[in-house]
C-alpha cells in the first residue's frame, strides 16, 4: 500500500508539472529579448496624461521581420530600430495588449536599439501610472504612484512585461520643482529646467523584473536613517512625518536580520516605504524592489486614531514587503505560476521577522488564523493547488489569493518544521545566492533544501504545493497508545477527488517531555505508544497543514483537559473541533462546550477566538427564530470575559489584551448587548465634544459600535465627521462605518455616496464591500445596477473578485442566480474562480444553517 500511495502521489506531481509547462501558454516570443530601458517621463498630473519616450536595448536571436512587447493605453507616435532605415509599422492588440512592429525585411541576429515616443494616461484607479487625490487645510492636492504587478507596467512604457524578462532601467522624470520625485534609485542627476520644472534621472536599477519599476510624485516629506550602509527612508504626504517613525523603527529592526537570515547584503543603496491616501479592494502594499509601496493604512501610524492591531499590522506588512527584497526582487519566479514562492514565502517570514522583534505578540498564534482561513477555502468546491496552472497574465490576477498566501506560509511553516530551522534556512541561502538577479521554479529550491536537510523533502513538498485539498488525520485509541490514518477533509463534493499525502505529523502528549514525530500516508496507518492515562496531542504546537478528528473516546479526554493545554494548542482544538462540527464529521455541539470553558486570564489570543467563534455562528442566525438563545448563550459566555477586561487598559496587561478588548466588544455589539451599545453611545456623545477624548482601540471600539447601530441622527454626524476630516487615514475609517450600518435605508444612503464624488474614487468601492457585510443581496444589486462606476473605481485587478466577495457575505442560496446572472454579463468565463468560490462560500453556509443550527436549538434547550 505504501508503493501504491507513493506512486499516485509521483503521479500527479508528474501530471500537474505537465499541466504547467503547457505548450498554450500566451508569452510574448523568445526571438528578441530587453537588456535595459532608458525611459523619460514627462507627467502632466492635472491634465491625467503622461508623455514617454524610451530607448530599449535589446538582442534579436534569430532573424525576424517582427519584434512583440507589451503597450496597454498608450500611443506611439514614433519608433525607430537603429540601423535600420525604415519605420516599421505598428499594429496593437487590445486583448492581449500587444504592439507589434513589423519591418519591411528581416532584422538580423545583434544588438539594437529601439526607440518609441508614445503617450499614456494617469489613472484613476492603481493599475499602471494612477493618481491619488486628497484633502488638506490648502484644499485638494493630488500625488501620482504607479502599480505594475502584475501586468501593468505595460501602461507605463512599451516593454517585455513578463517576470522572466529581466532587464536593467534608467528612469528620468521632468517633473515641478517644488515636488518630490521618487523611484527605485537614488537621483543621479538633477537638473533645474526653469518655468518650475526639473529634470531629475535616477541611477540604473539592478536587474529587475518589469513589474517592479517604481515612479512617485507629489508633496512628500521624507524620513529617514542609515542602517548597515543602506539609507532607510519612509516617505509621506507633506505635514504627516509624525506618523512615519514607527514604520521607520520597524524597518530599521528587520533589514539587518533578513541580511543575515538569507546570507545575501541587501544590494541596493536605499530603501523606500511610500504612503500613499486611499485604498484598493486587491492590495495594501506592493514590495518594488528600492521603492514599496504602502496604502497609508498599512504603513502609517497615528496615535490619535491608531490600533494595537494596526500597530501589529504595520509590523507585519512592512516585514511581507522587505521579505520581497529578497523572495520576489532578487530571486524572481520564473511564470506567474510559481507566484507563491514569492508570497507565500513573504507571508511566512512576516512572521518570523515580527516575532524575533515582538515575541510578546505571540504572532504564531496569529498565523493560527491565516491557517484556518487557507483550510476554509481549501476544503471547499473552487479551491486550487498551490501551484496552478497559468495560461496568461489575466488569469494570474487570480492567483494572489488565500491559497496563495496563507496556506503557502502555513506549508512552509510545516515543511520548516519537519527539516528543522538550520537545515531550512541554509537550503533558502543556497537558493538565494543561486538564482540572484535571475529567475527561478519551485523545484530549484525543493533541490537546494534536499541538499542541505538531513530528510529530502520534494516527494512531500510536491503533495501539499501541486494538489488542493486538506489532510484529514483520524486518531483513535488503542490498547497501547493511538493509531493515525490518513483521509481528506472536505465539506463538499470536492473531497472526492483522490489525493494522498505524507503527513509530517508532531504528536506529544500533554505534559510529556518527549515528542513523536513521523510521516502518516495514505492506505497505512501509524501506531504511536503512549502512557497509560496520557492525552495525547496531535499535531502538537499546531505546525501541520491537516486537519485532526479524535474518536468520541480521545476528545472527551482532550476537552476534559483543555484548560491545561498550551494556547496553540487550545486554538487548533478550536479551530478543527469547530470545521469538523460544521462539516458534519461530529457533532457541532463539541466546539460549544469547549467555548463554555473559556474563563478570564486564558490567553488573550484563544479568548479572542473564542469571541469570533459566538459571532460567527450568531452571524449564521441571521433572520431565523433560534438567534435570541444563541445570543443568551453568548452573552453567558462572554459578559464575563468582558467585565475581567473592562472598557479601560490596565497598567502592564498582555500586549494581546487591546486585541481582546476589541475583539469582545465586536462580538457583545452584534449579539446586541444592552449595556455596551448604551456605553458606548455615551462615549460617542462626549467623543463629538472632545474628539481627543478617544484614542486608538477605544475610539474604533466606540465608533465601530454606535455605526453598526446607529440611526438617522448617529449617522448624519458619522456623515459629516467623514467629510470635514483632512487625515486620508480617518475619512477611510469613517466612510466604511458608513456603510456598517443595521438599518437598511441609512445603508442604502450610504451606497448613494459611492456614485458621487464626495469619497475619494478609491474609497467608493469600500463603501460598497462595507454595505454587504450586512446587506449582501443589496450590495450585488447595486454593483449590478452600477457596474460602469463601480469598475471605474476598481483597479483591473478587482473587478472580477468584487461582486463574487458582496455576495459570499449571503447564507441564501436565493443570491446565487443573482451572482451568476452577474458572472454572465460582467465577468469572462476564464476568470470565474472567485465566483466559483463565492457560490461554495454560499453554498456551504446555508447547509450549515439547515442541518447544524437544529443541533445547536436543542443542545441549548437542555442547557436549562
Amino acid at each position: 500500500m505504501k508503493k501504491i500511495a507513493l506512486f499516485f502521489g509521483m503521479l500527479v506531481a508528474l501530471i500537474t508539472q505537465a499541466a504547467l509547462a503547457a505548450p498554450d501558454r500566451v508569452v510574448l516570443p523568445d526571438d528578441v529579448t530587453p537588456v535595459h530601458y532608458d525611459l523619460a517621463v514627462v507627467p502632466n498630473a492635472a491634465a491625467k496624461t503622461f508623455t514617454g519616450s524610451v530607448r530599449i536595448a535589446i538582442d534579436v536571436h534569430k532573424a525576424t521581420t517582427q519584434v512583440e512587447l507589451n503597450a496597454a493605453d498608450l500611443a506611439f507616435s514614433h519608433v525607430a530600430l537603429s540601423g535600420v532605415a525604415s519605420a516599421p509599422k505598428v499594429s496593437y492588440d487590445k486583448d492581449q495588449e500587444t504592439a507589434t512592429l513589423t519591418f519591411p525585411s528581416a532584422v538580423a541576429p545583434g544588438h539594437y536599439i529601439l526607440a518609441i515616443n508614445y503617450t499614456g494616461k494617469i489613472n484613476d484607479n492603481a493599475a499602471g501610472l494612477f493618481h491619488l487625490d486628497y484633502d488638506t487645510a490648502h484644499g485638494k492636492k493630488r500625488a501620482l504612484f504607479t502599480q505594475f504587478e502584475n501586468s501593468d507596467a505595460r501602461r507605463f512604457v512599451p516593454c517585455w512585461d513578463e517576470p522572466a524578462h529581466k532587464a536593467t532601467f534608467t528612469l528620468t522624470a521632468t517633473v515641478p520643482a517644488d515636488e518630490m520625485a521618487v523611484s527605485n534609485m537614488p537621483v543621479a542627476v538633477r537638473m533645474m529646467l526653469g518655468g518650475g520644472l526639473e529634470r531629475e534621472q535616477f541611477a540604473e536599477t539592478p536587474k529587475m523584473s518589469s513589474y517592479l519599476l517604481f515612479f512617485g510624485l507629489g508633496d512628500f516629506d521624507r524620513i529617514s536613517r542609515k542602517v548597515d550602509g543602506v539609507d532607510i527612508g519612509v516617505i509621506v504626504k507633506h505635514g504627516d512625518l509624525a506618523q512615519a517613525g514607527y514604520a521607520l523603527d520597524a524597518a530599521a529592526h528587520i533589514l539587518p536580520f533578513y541580511e543575515n537570515y538569507f546570507g545575501v547584503k541587501y544590494p541596493l543603496p536605499k530603501l523606500d516605504l511610500i504612503a500613499g491616501p486611499g485604498q484598493s479592494q486587491f492590495f495594501g502594499a506592493m514590495e518594488n524592489w528600492g521603492a514599496i509601496f504602502f496604502f497609508e493604512r498599512d504603513l502609517l501610524v497615528d496615535p490619535k486614531i491608531s490600533t494595537a492591531a494596526d500597530k501589529h499590522g504595520v509590523y507585519m506588512v512592512v516585514a511581507h514587503e522587505m521579505a520581497h527584497m529578497w523572495s520576489g526582487d532578487l530571486v524572481t519566479m520564473q511564470w506567474w505560476d510559481g507566484i507563491w514562492l514569492n508570497e507565500g514565502f513573504a507571508s511566512w517570514m512576516e512572521y518570523k521577522a515580527t516575532n524575533q522583534f515582538n515575541p510578546a505578540w505571540n504572532v504564531w498564534l496569529g498565523a493560527m488564523g491565516a491557517k484556518e482561513r487557507a483550510m476554509r477555502v481549501d476544503a471547499r468546491a473552487g479551491t486550487h493547488p498551490i501551484i496552478q496552472p497559468i495560461h496568461d497574465v489575466f488569469q494570474a490576477n487570480e492567483a494572489f489569493d488565500t491559497i496563495t498566501y496563507s496556506k503557502g506560509m502555513s506549508v512552509i511553516r510545516m515543511l520548516e518544521n519537519y527539516v528543522g530551522d538550520d537545515a531550512w534556512r541554509d537550503g533558502m541561502r543556497a537558493y538565494i545566492k543561486k538564482y540572484a538577479y535571475s529567475n527561478a521554479v519551485t523545484d530549484d529550491l525543493w533541490a537546494e533544501i534536499d541538499k542541505t536537510s538531513k530528510t529530502p523533502i520534494t516527494d512531500i513538498a510536491h503533495e501539499f504545493t501541486l494538489q488542493a485539498g486538506v489532510p484529514l488525520i483520524r486518531v483513535a485509541a488503542t490498547a497501547n497508545g493511538i493509531r493515525l490514518t490518513q483521509d481528506r477533509f472536505a465539506v463538499d463534493d470536492s473531497g472526492k477527488a483522490p489525493t494522498t499525502w505524507q503527513v509530517p505529523v508532531v504528536e506529544k502528549s500533554l505534559g510529556a517531555k518527549h515528542e513523536w514525530r513521523g510521516l502518516v500516508g495514505r492506505g497505512k496507518s501509524v501506531d504511536i505508544v503512549v502512557a497509560k492515562g496520557a492525552v495525547p496531542i496531535v499535531n502538537a504546537g499546531q505546525a501541520g497543514y491537516f486537519r485532526t478528528l479524535y474518536d468520541q473516546t480521545l476528545a472527551a479526554k482532550l476537552a476534559a483537559h483543555f484548560r491545561a493545554l498550551q494556547p496553540i494548542d487550545q486554538l487548533g482544538l478550536l479551530n478543527d473541533e469547530k470545521a469538523l462540527g460544521y462539516a458534519g464529521y461530529q457533532p457541532i455541539t463539541d466546539v460549544l462546550a469547549l467555548i463554555g470553558q473559556a474563563r478570564a486570564g486564558m490567553n488573550p489570543s484563544v479568548l479572542a477566538d473564542v469571541a469570533e467563534q459566538v459571532s460567527g455562528v450568531d452571524a449564521l442566525y441571521r433572520d431565523l427564530p433560534g438567534r435570541a438563545a444563541f445570543r443568551a448563550y453568548g452573552l453567558r459566555v462572554l459578559q464575563p470575559l468582558f467585565a475581567a477586561v473592562g472598557w479601560t487598559p490596565r497598567a502592564g496587561e498582555d500586549a494581546n489584551m487591546p486585541m481582546l478588548r476589541s475583539e469582545l466588544l465586536a462580538a457583545l455589539s452584534q449579539l446586541d448587548d444592552p449595556s455596551v451599545i448604551a456605553a458606548a453611545r455615551a462615549r460617542f456623545a462626549t467623543y463629538l465634544k472632545n474628539p481627543g477624548g478617544l484614542t486608538g482601540d477605544l475610539r474604533s471600539s466606540v465608533l465601530s459600535i454606535v455605526a453598526e447601530h446607529a440611526d438617522a441622527t448617529t449617522w448624519g454626524q458619522l456623515h459629516t465627521l467623514a467629510m470635514n476630516t483632512q487625515s486620508s487615514l480617518e475619512k477611510r475609517q469613517y466612510y466604511r462605518l458608513l456603510g456598517s450600518v443595521h438599518d437598511r435605508t441609512l445603508a442604502a444612503r450610504a451606497l448613494d455616496i459611492a456614485l458621487t464624488d464626495e469619497a475619494p474614487v478609491t474609497m467608493r468601492p469600500a463603501i460598497v464591500a462595507s454595505v454587504a457585510v450586512n446587506h449582501p443581496k443589496m450590495a450585488l444589486d447595486f454593483a449590478a445596477a452600477h457596474v460602469d462606476a463601480i469598475n471605474a473605481a476598481l483597479e483591473p485587478d478587482s473587478r472580477n473578485e468584487f461582486a463574487p466577495e458582496l455576495a459570499s457575505n449571503s447564507y441564501d442560496p436565493a443570491i446565487i442566480p443573482k451572482l451568476q446572472a452577474y458572472a454572465d454579463a460582467h465577468i469572462s468565463t476564464t476568470a470565474r474562480s472567485p465566483t466559483v468560490r463565492a457560490v461554495a462560500t454560499i453554498t456551504y453556509a446555508a447547509m450549515v444553517r439547515a442541518k447544524r443550527l437544529p443541533a445547536i436549538d436543542a443542545w441549548l434547550k437542555q442547557q436549562h
